[in-house]
C-alpha cells in the first residue's frame, strides 16, 4: 500500500479498516494548563481583550509623516519671526515681544 497514510483526529470512521487510523485526543502540556496551580489552588487569569480602535493602523503610519510637519512648522515659525524682527530693525527685546504675540 504505498497510498497516503488517512489520519483522523476529529472524524471517527465507520468503516473497520480506517478506525486503525484514529488518533487519540489530543491534550495541553501541564505548563499550558491556564488556572490551575501546582497547590491545586486556582490562578486568577487577567488577558486583555479589548478591541483597538479602528484607525490605529492609521495614526501609526501618518505617525512619522506629522513629525516631520511638525519639525518643518517649527521651522517656519523661527522663519517669520526672525523676519519679522528684521523687518522691525531695532534689536530690543521689546520688538521680539511684540513680534512673537503678533503671530
Amino acid at each position: 500500500e504505498g497510498g497516503p497514510v488517512l489520519k483522523f483526529r476529529n472524524y471517527k470512521p465507520k468503516a473497520e479498516d480506517l478506525k486503525e487510523g484514529v488518533l487519540p485526543k489530543a491534550s495541553a502540556p501541564k505548563e499550558l494548563d491556564v488556572g490551575k496551580a501546582e497547590d491545586g489552588g486556582k490562578v486568577e487569569v487577567k488577558l486583555d481583550v479589548a478591541p483597538k480602535k479602528p484607525n490605529w493602523d492609521l495614526k501609526r503610519d501618518v505617525a512619522k509623516k506629522l513629525a516631520k510637519l511638525e519639525r518643518r512648522t517649527q521651522q517656519a515659525i523661527v522663519e517669520m519671526i526672525k523676519e519679522k524682527v528684521a523687518q522691525s530693525g531695532d534689536d530690543g527685546g521689546a520688538s521680539l515681544a511684540a513680534a512673537v504675540s503678533a503671530k
